[in-house]
């Protein structure tokens, strides 16, 4: 009878464990499998890829200037390209004043001719003796010419004046009601100017009743016309040989680089535009690169490596930032002269694109997760949270529960979440589909 009891004993004992084994296995069987991470706080980072291109923001025009309205410059050869680095003093480019020869010698004759008038006329005067009344005549004439002009001068000073005022003259006088102290003044210059014209009629009236030969008057005036035309040519001679000399190398004004340029050999030049454009003295230029397409404001300090094709890199910060015309959003790196030399010549930098890493971290810390561990779509954003407790057997047993989250930016595997998770324990890479409120265990159990 006893040994029937130990026997009974042991079976049950059998039974149990058998229960127990089978039990576990099937739990293990059906209760689906998960990988568990800890939300941690962390600034999200990441490698932005960009292009970029040489830019310089700071340029000034650069014109050839003091050539008459009546001369042209006429292109002969160019000795700069765009992108072009130049010192003080470098060629930018070589003219000629356009048909400088011939107007040259149109110039020599002139005053030739001129000349051979006057030592003529001067021939034919020879026993020509001015007196005193004659002296007096003359004087008085070149007086009442030069009070005429000034009269003239002012009037027109006087007009001008009163239509930008939008005041309409009578009789060649302002209205009794203006009170603009300026037109006022305009005018008082206008009646001065008369009143010296006046006493300058008197004084030639008065030498004039004297009288004066014919031949006087015809010697004096012809001899100042022939005087004044030889002047007037010499002076244009001797401009035209200036402006020959100062065109025929013409140079960099500073030290810079050639930025765009507005002439090319052959053409012919006037010197109201710009025949090119430098950049402004002692500025730097910029790689500056398109983000209009990326979400995240990258700030200024911010890493970028800059990359060339034969493995020329260099390691720089942002300096910069704005909208261009376009309303495009940009970034700038500033470059210096050793720079731009290291990564290639600024031709090629100005015209190809170059390859831009921008290392970005985010400014703030939030919870990072793995992408995997944040589910849903949209707007309708969770994750799993796992809660651990026991059961009436003292076993751990983990159940998972849906909490609503919001994605702040998602980079590569990793997911910024604005909640604070602290150390909230997440599950993912499930085995089997899961659900509110699903008993799980780890892959490791």
């Amino acid at each position: 009878m006893k040994k029937w009891a130990i026997k009974g004993l042991i079976g049950t004992a059998v039974f149990v464990a058998l229960c127990m084994f089978f039990s576990g296995t099937i739990r293990t069987i059906t209760t689906a499998k998960v990988r568990v991470v800890t939300a941690k706080t962390g600034k999200l980072e990441e490698q932005i890829d960009l292009t970029g291109k040489l830019v310089f923001p700071q340029t000034q025009e650069f014109f050839v200037t003091g050539i008459p309205d009546d001369r042209t410059l006429t292109v002969k050869r160019m000795r700069v390209s765009v992108g072009r680095k130049v010192k003080a003093g470098d060629t930018l480019f070589e003219a000629e004043v356009t048909g400088c020869d011939s107007a040259m010698k149109t110039l020599e004759e002139t005053v030739k001719s001129a000349q051979s008038e006057l030592m003529e006329l001067e021939r034919k005067s020879g026993d020509l003796r001015l007196k005193r009344t004659e002296e007096n005549w003359i004087a008085a004439y070149d007086a009442l010419a030069a009070a005429k002009d000034a009269v003239r001068e002012a009037q027109t000073a006087l007009a001008v004046s009163a239509r930008l005022a939008g005041v309409t003259l009578v009789g060649g006088a302002l209205p009794e009601d203006v009170t603009d102290e300026a037109l006022l003044a305009a005018q008082q210059a206008v009646a001065d100017a008369g009143a010296a014209e006046a006493e300058a009629q008197t004084r030639f009236d008065a030498a004039n009743r004297l009288g004066i030969s014919e031949d006087v008057v015809t010697y004096v005036t012809k001899s100042r016309e022939l005087s004044a035309k030889m002047a007037d040519a010499q002076e244009q001679i001797t401009a035209l040989a200036v402006l020959a000399e100062q065109c025929a190398v013409v140079t960099a004004p500073y030290d810079g680089y050639v930025v765009e340029i507005g002439i090319k050999a052959g053409d012919t030049y006037s010197g109201a535009t710009a025949a090119m454009v430098l950049t402004a003295p002692e500025s730097k230029g910029v790689m500056r690169a398109d983000v209009s397409g990326i979400e995240r404001r990258i700030e200024d300090g911010t890493q970028v490596s800059i990359e060339r094709s034969g493995g020329k890199t260099l390691t720089k910060k942002v300096t910069g930032s704005g909208t261009d015309e376009d309303g495009k959003r940009y970034i700038d790196v500033e470059l210096t002269d050793k720079d731009i030399t290291n990564l290639g010549v600024a031709s090629a930098l100005m015209s190809e694109e170059t390859k831009l890493t921008v290392s970005y971290r985010s400014s703030t810390s939030t919870t990072l997760l793995p992408v995997s561990a944040v589910r849903g779509s949209g707007e309708s954003r969770y994750i799993y949270a796992v809660e651990e407790s026991s059961n009436a057997l003292g076993e751990r047993t983990l159940t998972i529960r849906k909490q609503d989250v919001t994605v702040l930016a998602e980079v590569g595997s990793t997911v910024s979440v604005q909640e604070d998770l602290g150390r909230v324990r997440v599950a993912y890479m499930e085995d089997r589909a899961i659900s509110e409120g699903s008993t799980v265990m780890l892959y490791a159990e």
